[in-house]
């Protein structure tokens, strides 16, 4: 991951030295989900690096609106970096063209606002809040679908959007900035969608966390991590969010610093030190990194699941399946730490679903500015899940969770979305005493 430079002179050579490792083998088509679903050679990895290659050598600069429409085509979700056989960073090339183009100004408007719309701290009392929750009550999800005015918008795409309801009083407005006594003392990284839309996840890995007897700073202010404006390749309104991090995560006395969010503790952990490794506070940003836990992982480390039980070899109840988060899976390679936890449920029939680390095709901005690529990669995981035949998919990512609601509410199934902290928290919180076993 290479995204630190801001001197597009600079990312070019690095991106030159990137592309003089690929072979053209072909590799990268074989695991890469947008490939998959257009089957066009622009769309894999070794296409992207075959026109950046040819822009860099015709005139030594990438410009372009083809250049722009192919390059932000890619999930990033790092599977054709994982595969290759050379070490060709296809995933970092097409990181480096986007923050190329950025920093040439032609990023496109509607990005540029997403990014400045990802940097602002919003609280529920805000005019601006209570306008978008009033219109996301009218024109999304809660209107019926043969209402005049969704056929009406329907025409521009606006009748056709959904999207998780904002939940005000928002998690960090309902919280103390320092939760439970303890000898070690861990911070939580909330993140934006569990703030804005599912505070019930943070109250669950609260709740655990307290069962554990840890002290949990949670810092007043916290805001986005940047990992959406950096994907987009804005690489200087993800640096502002970047230090803001590290300024309130950077603590030299936490233990660890815990993300309930797959995307978030990726981005915490890898993309942070990285986009900031010529920066002042490039140090900083490294000593945080080694900080960082997934919720998931510190949960097995801590041995949480020996507070759950033993796995059943005849379990009954609800069936649950696992959804693997590309960041978390291909990109920090933890896969069984979550099996583990939620095998040992009671009350639940865990199983393992095919196709479990297939994208759902969120990809951050991607589902926003692809919607029709993303839902053929999505309509692949809805498969799985059906032929799986379970009531509950569980998983770790807060965009994969909004990504698989807007996919089995559209496919009009019973299936819900659960994040793995909410589940364990179910169970762990009627255990009386809960402490897990070292």
């Amino acid at each position: 991951m290479k995204q630190g430079p801001a001197d597009p002179g600079q990312a070019c050579k690095e991106l030159r030295d990137i592309l003089n490792l690929c072979v053209k083998c072909g590799r990268c088509r074989a695991v890469c989900p947008v490939f998959q679903a257009v089957g066009e050679e622009p769309a894999a990895a070794r296409g992207k690096l075959a026109l950046l290659e040819a822009c860099l050598n015709r005139g030594g600069k990438l410009t372009g609106k083809r250049l722009q429409d192919v390059i932000s085509l890619c999930l990033l979700c790092g599977r054709c970096t994982a595969n290759c056989p050379n070490g060709a960073g296809a995933r970092e090339a097409v990181e480096l063209a986007r923050s190329i183009l950025a920093q040439q100004g032609e990023l496109a408007l509607p990005k540029r606002f997403l990014s400045r719309l990802s940097s602002m701290e919003r609280s529920s009392r805000d005019p601006w809040v209570r306008t978008a929750t009033l219109l996301q009550r009218l024109l999304m999800r809660e209107l019926p679908q043969d209402r005049g005015l969704v056929l009406r918008l329907g025409g521009s795409g606006l009748g056709d959007l959904w999207a998780p309801r904002l939940r005000p009083p928002f998690f960090l407005e309902r919280c103390r900035e320092v939760v439970g006594k303890g000898k070690e003392r861990v911070a939580l990284f909330v993140g934006c969608a569990i703030h804005y839309l599912a505070p019930e996840i943070g109250e669950a890995t609260l709740g655990i966390l307290g069962g554990m007897g840890l002290e949990v700073i949670i810092p007043e202010g916290q805001g986005c991590c940047g990992l959406m404006a950096w994907g987009m390749g804005d690489v200087h309104g993800a640096a502002l969010m970047a230090r803001k991090v590290v300024e309130q995560f950077g603590q030299e006395d936490l233990e660890a610093i815990l993300v309930p969010c797959a995307s978030c503790a990726f981005h915490l952990s890898k993309g942070i030190p990285s986009l900031l490794r010529e920066d002042p506070m490039g140090p900083r940003a490294t000593l945080m990194a080694g900080k960082v836990r997934e919720l998931s992982l510190f949960l097995a480390e801590r041995h949480v699941s020996s507070s759950l039980g033993e796995e059943q070899d005849r379990p009954t109840g609800a069936r649950l399946a696992y959804h693997d988060p590309c960041h978390l899976a291909v990109g920090m390679g933890i896969r069984s730490q979550p099996r583990e936890l939620l095998a040992r449920l009671a009350g639940w029939n865990y199983v393992e679903m095919p196709g479990a680390e297939e994208c759902c095709g969120m990809g951050g901005s991607f589902r926003i500015f692809h919607p029709r690529v993303a839902a053929r990669i999505s309509g692949r995981k809805l498969r799985a899940i059906q032929e799986a035949q379970v009531q509950v998919v569980a998983t770790t990512c807060m965009g994969c969770w909004m990504s698989l609601q807007e996919m089995l509410h559209r496919a009009g199934t019973r299936v819900t979305v659960r994040h793995v902290a909410e589940l364990l928290w179910e169970e762990l919180g009627e255990t009386d005493g809960f402490q897990p076993r070292a």
